[in-house]
C-alpha cells in the first residue's frame, strides 16, 4: 500500500493558511487515491523524542561505529527515538509537508523533528570524492511536496545579504531534504499571506487552492 506521510508544522489549524490548502490538498489526494494510507503527524501536538546529551553521544558513537564498517549501534534509550521518527520517513512513500515562515524561517517544531531524523550514519552517508568526502542522501525515490506561506512577498532564490528580508525557510527546507536524499521537491508557495481581508486576498486564496488541488493530481 502506498503511504503518505504528512507533516503540519502549524499550530494554527484551520487559522493557518498552510493547513488549510494542505487539507484541500488531501481532499483531492484522497479522491483519486481512496486506497492509499495517509499518516498525519500533526509537529506541535505530538510528542517528539528528546535529542540531548544522550542522544548526541549515541549519535557521534552509532556514526564511529557505520564508519569502522561495524553497523549501527543498539537502537536505546534517545536513539531509539531518533530511530523510530527515521523508520517512520523511510515508510513513506511520499512526503506532504505544510509550514508558515516564522522570523524569516521555519517553526521551532519541524526544526526540531529534522534535527531528529537528519544524521549522518543514518539518512546520510560519507563517501570518498576526489581527495575529500561526499555526502549522500538515503531517504531516496519519493517526492516531496512542501506548501509554504509567507506573509510578505519573497524572490525564490537564495537570500542576498541586500534583502531588507530573508528567505531561509524555503531555502532551508529544500537544501536540508536534499541533504537527507530527497531529489523529487515541488513546492506551493502562498504569499503574501499578510493582505489584508477584501476581493485582492479572496483571489489569492482561490489560486492557492488551485494551485494545491492541481499539485494533488499529479502528486
Amino acid at each position: 500500500m502506498t503511504r503518505v506521510l504528512y507533516l503540519e508544522a502549524s499550530p494554527g489549524k484551520e487559522a493557518s493558511v498552510t493547513s488549510r490548502l494542505a487539507n484541500a490538498f488531501l481532499d483531492t489526494y484522497r479522491e483519486k487515491n481512496p486506497d492509499h494510507e495517509i499518516e498525519h503527524l500533526p509537529l506541535f501536538e505530538v510528542d517528539l523524542p528528546n535529542f540531548g546529551q544522550e542522544g548526541a553521544r549515541q549519535k557521534f558513537e552509532n556514526l564511529g561505529a557505520v564508519t569502522a564498517g561495524k553497523g549501527p549501534i543498539e537502537a536505546q534509550g534517545e536513539w531509539a527515538g531518533v530511530m523510530a521518527e527515521v523508520e517512520r520517513l523511510k515508510r513513506a512513500d511520499k512526503v506532504l509537508l505544510s509550514a508558515p515562515m516564522w522570523n524569516f524561517s521555519i517553526p521551532w517544531r519541524l526544526k526540531q523533528w529534522i534535527d531528529v531524523v537528519a544524521h549522518i550514519g543514518v539518512t546520510v552517508v560519507v563517501e570518498p570524492k576526489d581527495g575529500g568526502i561526499s555526502y549522500i542522501g538515503q531517504i531516496t525515490g519519493r517526492p516531496l511536496q512542501m506548501i509554504l506561506a509567507s506573509g510578505s512577498p519573497y524572490e525564490m532564490r537564495f537570500p542576498l545579504e541586500s534583502d531588507d528580508k530573508m528567505d531561509f525557510q524555503r531555502a532551508y527546507l529544500d537544501r536540508i531534504f536534499r541533504f537527507i536524499g530527497f531529489s523529487d521537491i515541488r513546492l506551493v508557495k502562498a504569499q503574501p499571506t499578510g493582505m489584508p481581508a477584501g476581493p485582492k486576498r479572496d483571489a489569492l486564496e482561490a489560486e492557492w487552492e488551485k494551485q494545491v488541488k492541481q499539485a494533488a493530481e499529479r502528486f
